[in-house]
């Protein structure tokens, strides 16, 4: 059986802080593949109906007919503005999960390279 070896407290911050950065590392690379995912598969999104609109207007207190090119012109913009919406959030996930990679990497890279050098010069 192989001896247990005795670790120092900055060989435990070495470790600690390289699983840490190896987590987040790896945690932005599935959140990369799904942002990159995101920009492939069509996402279902809310379309409002003229009722809605029609609705809409009248709960804001409009006593006049609401014309039907109003109706169709409030409902594009809205699916306009869906689709602004979706793609903007794509794109922050996106930056969110490359920062995770971005800041995860080296920091693990850094860590772990001390690790593997300090066990060289202990051995």
């Amino acid at each position: 059986m192989r001896a247990v070896k005795n670790l120092s407290l900055r060989q435990i911050y070495l470790y600690l802080v390289s699983f840490v950065a190896l987590m987040i590392l790896v945690a932005g690379l599935i959140q990369t593949v799904m942002a990159i995912a995101d920009f492939f598969i069509p996402q279902a999104y809310y379309e409002p109906g003229p009722a809605d609109i029609y609705s809409r207007y009248k709960a804001m207190g409009s006593a006049t007919e609401i014309p039907e090119e109003v109706i169709r012109q409030q409902i594009q913009f809205e699916k306009e503005q869906a689709a602004k919406n979706i793609l903007a959030s794509r794109y922050s996930n996106l930056r969110r999960a490359l920062a995770y990679v971005l800041v995860g990497l080296p920091v693990w890279l850094y860590h772990w390279k001390k690790i593997q050098y300090e066990a060289t010069i202990n051995t």
